[in-house]
């Protein structure tokens, strides 16, 4: 039996559902962490997953792919979902059941879309890497799934605890050192360079080869912690090695090409092909998000609960 957030997220993420797949587990895995008192989702994206974890739900005709750009430029790494106009409507069926005070990230278009789910108290457009526009002591609670996609997690970490309260919550999902064994990019070609694997750029897109470069042991990012006054409350391990592969790979190089089937499907047919797309996608989905053991020491992924 899946959950609701289950459901929503195959719904939202129909053409990737691989992308709905981790979200799952992620909210598994970070269920002991609530938003609470002036709180900060610290790279909040569009704002869907944390919607979702908040109980918010969408009509089914809505997903997350309604306003994309530059699919011409998907194989050379553009950021399809940046991208926003006026139209853009999150069709919310059910409201979250709490808010988040501040939005924060680097990309205006995603903010825009956030703003719209009416989970944010305020959006805040800034640069992750530099010194964050927010008082200290100035948040009881923080997530954030973004890290290690910045330059220097120590940097990062020394800020987000500086405007953390004494007592207050962070929570942060990170990669372990086993994430790029995992990729068949970085396994196949990135350590050998043997010329037959360089079209697993094509699928790799940078994830592997220019964002994810901060994976490492529990150990390793303890001691980063420490460093910037924060303490492990509650840490947990998910996301096995058959997750992460089936998500190296998903629906991604076909993306664009399901993109203009979709857009070809009459309109008043979509919601029954949709439907009924969303409905094989659980048969396979749901037995495949129980594989694994959780805190397997082997898992791709940290999900850690801090204070100070």
């Amino acid at each position: 039996m899946v959950s609701e957030s289950f459901n929503q997220l195959l719904n939202v993420f129909w053409l990737r559902p691989e992308t709905a797949l981790w979200r799952y587990l992620d909210i598994a895995a970070m269920r002991g962490f609530r938003f609470e008192g002036r709180s900060l989702d610290f790279g909040c994206g569009d704002g869907l997953f944390s919607f979702i974890r908040a109980g918010g739900q969408f009509s089914p005709s809505f997903d997350a792919f309604q306003k994309t750009d530059k699919l011409d430029q998907f194989y050379a790494k553009a950021d399809v979902f940046d991208a926003y106009d006026s139209s853009y409507s999150p069709l919310v069926s059910q409201a979250p059941e709490y808010t988040i005070s501040v939005g924060f990230d680097h990309k205006a278009n995603l903010l825009s879309k956030a703003s719209a789910l009416g989970l944010y108290g305020e959006t805040v457009e800034g640069d992750g890497n530099s010194p964050l526009p927010f008082a200290d002591e100035e948040f009881q609670s923080i997530f954030s799934n973004i890290v290690y996609w910045l330059d220097e997690p120590a940097a990062v970490f020394a800020e987000l605890s500086r405007v953390l309260k004494p007592g207050g919550k962070i929570c942060l999902m990170l990669p372990n050192s086993t994430l790029p064994e995992y990729s068949f990019y970085n396994s196949l070609f990135g350590k050998t360079g043997d010329q037959q694997w360089q079209w697993l750029d094509l699928i790799d897109r940078g994830r592997l080869s220019d964002n994810i470069r901060q994976a490492k042991t529990d150990d390793q990012w303890r001691a980063l912690f420490e460093a910037a006054g924060l303490f492990v409350a509650e840490h947990k391990q998910h996301l096995p090695k058959p997750i992460i592969q089936a998500w190296d790979i998903g629906f991604r190089p076909m993306f664009p090409a399901l993109m203009k089937m979709v857009d070809a499907v009459r309109p008043d047919q979509r919601d029954e092909v949709k439907a009924e797309w969303v409905k094989t996608l659980k048969m396979f989905a749901e037995p495949l998000s129980h594989v694994g053991n959780a805190d397997d020491k082997a898992n791709a992924f940290h999900c850690y609960v801090l204070s100070k």
